[in-house]
């Protein structure tokens, strides 16, 4: 008979499961309990996603009812009376309004028994139901009504609150509206506070022991109040917000409590309300109590019975993972020299003896990623020592020294401190990435030598277009080697005239901001630029190493041009991705 620790793991599997599968005749009882469980679950939720969207359709048909009747009220003589006088200022007439606006009010409310009470603020005074007790602590644009609407700029639904303009602390929702007019209105808003008990009713039953109706907003926030705990725990889920982006309407089941729950919900078509019904699993299930009690037992016993036929072989079968799993967790204490080892060739056995593979792939990219680190440091050693150019630095001593010869000890100071501030920001702590304000100040400082050095050769100013450039992060040393061409090749044959300009903008649409170096140098031809572009670090810090660097630090999301033309100067342009706050808010 062939040895088991050479079978393959799907063999060993094989024999598990013809074991396991004479036990599980037992509980094929529990598979038929899911299958009618599922199917009683199923009608429960489309029955119910019946109710509620016709509930959706009911609520929708009133608050339309709703809005036609506010319409119809807006157009009224009165009204639109009372409108005309707000527009223009006129107060004369407010009590003759009031009292014409009355018997309006009278006819919204008896059209639609919802509404609890009609408020509207104008620039000439408030109008409201005679018989109505107006809040007078309250000022309209103080409440949260007013903010609302000013930050919408739109009509609003204002879910359940305690009614700020009325006395009596009725809990109401509040429709917000702006008037219809022909001619310009200003500062004119018309409140509508319907029954929260009305609104209610109108939803649906929230009884325990059945399916409970009740409304969100796009929030995930009770419309109106609702002291049934369960309501208010589904509220806080925010599962329905999900729920809607896939479909308008439907039904799922969620866990709460450690309950399980059909879920049904309709989203309204007036505003972003949602129609939601909840339900007991357990109740709807509550039929297949005593057949759920006797798959239980039934599938104990088989339980048993399985668990002791079956765990030999899962002993046997998780041997080479233990083994495994011993391994991975020698390397994670960094003990790379752990290998798996096993007397089996399945499946399970290859994973160990590949991941053995690997490990010895791992400690040979190690070695790779030290000697490569090795070779970045030495690139980083050569990039700052291109900056501290021998000739430059020659010119500047050479300058300081004639210069304090001639007693201009001042100049001599300032030149000194600009060669310190200039070492001290290239160095930048040993870090590659500085801000576009300190490469400013580098670059100033470098642009201070050699105005010292090549005195009235050239002048040169500095444009940022927004402060929140400054604290874009970008390379350290960038715009001295930019800066360095200019002087050295664009102004090599003048005596005076140059001029360089150093500039950055945002551009907020692509999401980018540039930072640009031009002069009034001799510019260059077309293969020159070409060849400018293609240098190496081989041949001096200059744009192709720049080129080179900003690879390295953005990939394709950065990019440095050139343009130039013989005796029109040259301009080097260098676009990076915009990192941080939005460009916008600049």
């Amino acid at each position: 008979m062939l040895s088991m620790h050479r079978l393959s793991f799907r063999s060993k599997l094989k024999i598990t499961f013809l074991m396991v599968s004479v036990v599980s005749i037992l509980i094929t009882g529990l598979f038929s309990y899911r299958t009618t469980a599922s199917i009683l679950e199923d009608k429960a939720l489309k029955l119910t996603q019946d109710t509620v969207v016709k509930s959706a359709q009911i609520v929708d048909e009133r608050l339309n009812q709703l809005m036609l009747v506010m319409m119809t009220f807006m157009i009224s003589d009165s009204f639109q009376s009372m409108l005309k006088d707000a527009s223009t200022g006129n107060d004369q007439a407010y009590f003759t309004h009031m009292t014409n606006m009355d018997n309006v009010f009278s006819q919204a409310r008896i059209a639609e028994p919802l509404i609890q009470s009609i408020y509207i603020s104008t620039p000439i005074g408030e109008f409201y139901p005679l018989p109505m007790n107006r809040n007078h602590s309250t000022v309209f644009t103080e409440t949260q009504l007013y903010q609302q609407i000013i930050k919408e700029k739109r009509n609003i639904w204002i879910e359940g609150h305690e009614d700020p303009i009325f006395s009596g602390s009725q809990r109401v929702i509040s429709l917000v509206l702006q008037p219809i007019a022909e001619y310009p209105v200003r500062d004119v808003y018309v409140v509508v506070n319907i029954r929260e008990n009305g609104l209610r009713k109108v939803v649906g039953p929230t009884a325990e022991g059945g399916s409970l109706r009740f409304l969100l907003n796009a929030g995930e926030s009770l419309v109106y109040d609702e002291a049934n705990p369960l309501i208010q725990q589904t509220a806080a889920t925010g599962l329905t917000s999900s729920l809607l982006e896939s479909a308008p309407s439907g039904y799922t089941t969620f866990k709460l409590g450690g309950n399980d729950y059909l879920l049904n919900y309709a989203g309204l078509q007036i505003n972003d309300w949602t129609v939601v019904a909840i339900q007991s699993k357990a109740n709807v299930l509550r039929e297949l109590r005593s057949v759920k009690w006797t798959i239980l037992l039934i599938t104990a016993i088989s339980f048993i019975v399985t668990l002791i036929i079956s765990g030999w072989f899962t002993r046997y079968l998780l041997i080479p993972l233990q083994g495994l799993l011993l391994v991975m967790k020698r390397v994670e204490i960094n003990d790379l020299s752990a290998r798996f080892r096993s007397r089996n060739e399945d499946e399970l056995a290859q994973v160990g003896f590949r991941f053995n593979r690997m490990l010895d792939q791992i400690v040979l990219l190690i070695e790779e990623v030290k000697l490569a680190e090795a070779s970045k440091r030495s690139a980083e050693i050569k990039s700052l020592s291109a900056q501290m150019d021998p000739h430059f630095l020659y010119n500047t001593l050479n300058t300081i020294y004639w210069k304090l010869n001639l007693k201009r000890v001042e100049e001599s100071q300032e030149m000194v401190m600009s060669l310190s501030r200039l070492f001290q920001l290239g160095l930048n702590k040993g870090q590659e990435m500085t801000t576009l304000e300190k490469e400013i100040q580098h670059v100033v400082q470098y642009l201070k030598l050699q105005s010292s050095c090549y005195e009235n050769l050239f002048k040169y100013e500095i444009r940022i277009a927004e402060p929140g450039l400054l604290q874009q992060p970008v390379p350290r040393i960038l715009l001295q080697p930019l800066v360095e061409n200019s002087i050295l090749h664009g102004f090599e044959s003048m005596e005076s005239g140059g001029c360089i300009l150093i500039e950055s903008d945002v551009d907020p649409l692509s999401g980018t901001w540039s930072l640009r170096v031009s002069d009034n140098g001799c510019g260059m031809e077309e293969d020159t630029v070409k060849l400018l572009c293609s240098q190496s670090m081989d041949q001096g810090y200059a744009i192709g190493n720049l080129i080179s660097r900003l690879s390295l630090g953005y990939g394709d999301e950065a990019r440095l041009e050139v343009a130039s033309k013989p005796g029109e100067g040259t301009t080097v342009s260098i676009v990076f991705p915009w990192k941080g706050e939005n460009p916008d808010e600049f």
